[in-house]
């Protein structure tokens, strides 16, 4: 399976997720295992590249993830407004709410950490702006919202900062050298532009039913009929899905959620185990000629490399769940330093297309 370069919708880029799928392999998994109509479960969801392709293209979405970033990301690319002139109605909308939120913005109840990332005012204007968004039940314009809060650029909200990784880049652009970039920043004229930019290129219209539940993937429902489980779980805590989104996180919930445990997997057992629980319950409800697909990177340990795709396979052959599945297809590709967010690019270095049908 050899996903072919392809132009890919802008709603992708609504906001950054750190370790998100490469969006042809989400549509050649997409297309080649299911039909229009078919049920497509993505339970470790992330930022949505898996669900939102498969909505797109007229499959049953039913997906999933403990992170509240990514249901509040996957929920705005699922269910969007109906054109860009909707789009600037639903804005106006909640615009207009946050001017009357904004007099109860207390500053002080903010963490300190937080506000050192932002202009007070423009502080105090993304707080009522996301209170708006949250009274509206609006996720297509909070996460639109999160996908501009920070960065270095100036068409972002927050001080001088990084687009993945939150913190602060004084250093390389000193307050006394770029006064400018520590100014107020107009979150309306900010959030109509990211708008924009989103329905440059939107998706195809999405018929089928789309469900995103915030969930342990081991608490996942179970659901029959399944043409295809199309993932890619945590790499054995390769990532840290709560510090990287930490100042989204807190917008969200003006709290930062508990790391969980299956997440924060270090061992390669803990993992089998993971593997097992989770593909072990929804095994039972793929159709017979259905797939699991799971994507899974290689992991440093100390000065050893793991490779979770071998461990997953070898829990795949040791559970009765899989008896009557068959390992159908293995690819491994190198992993370019360019998609590599770690400075010093020593994390997953390859990454390992599994699949296997249901006989």
């Amino acid at each position: 399976m050899i996903p072919q370069p392809t132009q890919s919708c802008t709603f992708h880029q609504i906001a950054p997720y750190i370790g998100r799928l490469r969006v042809n392999l989400a549509q050649a998994l997409v297309s080649q295992l299911t039909e229009p109509g078919d049920i497509v479960v993505d339970p470790f969801v992330g930022g949505g590249t898996i669900a939102l392709e498969a909505a797109a293209s007229g499959r049953i979405v039913i997906a999933g993830d403990w992170n509240p970033y990514a249901v509040v990301l996957t929920r705005g690319k699922l269910f969007p407004p109906r054109s860009y002139e909707d789009a600037l109605v639903r804005f106006e909308q909640a615009w207009q709410l946050s001017r009357r939120l904004v007099p109860c913005q207390d500053l002080r109840f903010v963490p300190r950490w937080v506000r050192s990332f932002f202009h007070r005012e423009t502080l105090r204007s993304a707080l009522a702006f996301r209170e708006a968004c949250r009274r509206q039940n609006d996720d297509f314009l909070l996460a639109c919202f999160l996908g501009i809060l920070h960065h270095e650029r100036p068409g972002f909200l927050s001080f001088p900062s990084s687009h993945l990784v939150p913190y602060l880049r004084d250093r390389k652009y000193p307050r006394a050298r770029n006064k400018a970039l520590y100014e107020e920043r107009d979150v309306r004229v900010r959030m109509l532009q990211k708008i924009s930019r989103t329905f440059k290129l939107p998706p195809s219209a999405m018929t089928g039913s789309r469900k995103v539940l915030n969930s342990d993937a081991r608490r996942f429902p179970i659901v029959k009929q399944i043409q295809a489980i199309i993932t890619s779980p945590p790499y054995m805590n390769e990532l840290d899905y709560v510090r990287d989104n930490r100042l989204r996180l807190w917008f969200i919930d003006k709290a930062i959620p508990q790391q969980l445990e299956c997440c924060a997997l270090k061992r390669k057992e803990a993992f089998g185990a993971l593997v097992n629980t989770v593909f072990g319950r929804l095994a039972e409800g793929v159709r017979v000629g259905g797939h699991i697909a799971l994507i899974l990177g290689d992991v440093r340990r100390g000065a050893r490399r793991v490779d979770c795709a071998k461990i997953a396979v070898r829990s795949f052959r040791d559970n009765p769940a899989f008896r009557s599945f068959q390992l159908i297809h293995t690819s491994t590709n190198a992993i370019p330093d360019i998609r590599r967010s770690r400075r010093d690019c020593e994390g997953t270095k390859k990454e390992t297309l599994v699949i296997l049908q249901r006989r």
